[in-house]
């Protein structure tokens, strides 16, 4: 591109007629690709989550708004599945995979709001037709 009046910043003005260039790298290296891996994997490359944890750690932590005995019956009121085999099995899974989904916390007490409480039910109803 030609300069005007000798003038640097008049390069970086004029309109460029040259093809834009862009640059790909030759080749992408294994060191290059682990964090696209790695992305895909937690973005669901594979079932790994476990509902029942995740859902379970909401309505917990949603009780945890409370203070004093309101908090420690709110807590005694979650529904826990002492044994792993039932907590991991599929149906179990699909259960709490609606309450994760559709769950909203209602700070004041403690427990899902009743629209979430719905939309829970109604998951978990879809699941069984």
């Amino acid at each position: 591109m030609p300069q005007r009046n000798g003038s640097k910043a008049a390069n970086r003005l004029a309109p460029s007629t040259a093809p834009t260039r862009r640059v790909y790298p030759t080749r992408l290296t294994t060191v290059a690709l682990a964090p696209l891996f790695a992305l895909a994997a937690a973005c669901g490359g594979h079932k790994h989550q476990d509902t029942y944890q995740h859902a379970t750690a909401a309505e917990q932590q949603c009780c945890e708004h409370l203070t004093g005995a309101p908090r420690d019956q709110c807590l005694q009121s979650i529904v826990r599945v002492p044994d792993p085999a039932v907590a991991t099995s599929s149906t179990n899974q699909d259960t709490f995979a609606c309450v994760e989904d559709h769950f909203v916390c209602d700070s004041s007490t403690g427990r899902a709001t009743k629209q979430s409480a719905q939309a829970q039910l109604d998951c978990i109803a879809d699941l069984q037709q």
